[in-house]
């Protein structure tokens, strides 16, 4: 265990990687459903911009998993 004193930045931190996990989980739903080839244009504007969050969470994941990774239990 290398967070003696840290304890709580760790809950933290597993808590916030875990949350954005679930986050991914919903926004892959809502990128399935509003895809940008589909037929109406608020639908396609919907999924061009889901997809550009996607690659933004994806982003932030990563940087929250290996944050979450320096800590040793």
């Amino acid at each position: 265990m290398n967070y003696v004193g840290n304890e709580k930045l760790r809950a933290e931190v597993a808590l916030l990687t875990n949350s954005m996990c679930d986050l991914r989980t919903t926004l892959k739903v809502l990128e399935d459903r509003y895809h940008w080839q589909r037929h109406g244009l608020t639908e396609r504007l919907a999924g061009q911009s889901l997809r550009r969050i996607n690659t933004l969470l994806d982003e932030a994941f990563n940087e929250s998993l290996m944050l979450d990774e320096c800590f040793k239990d």
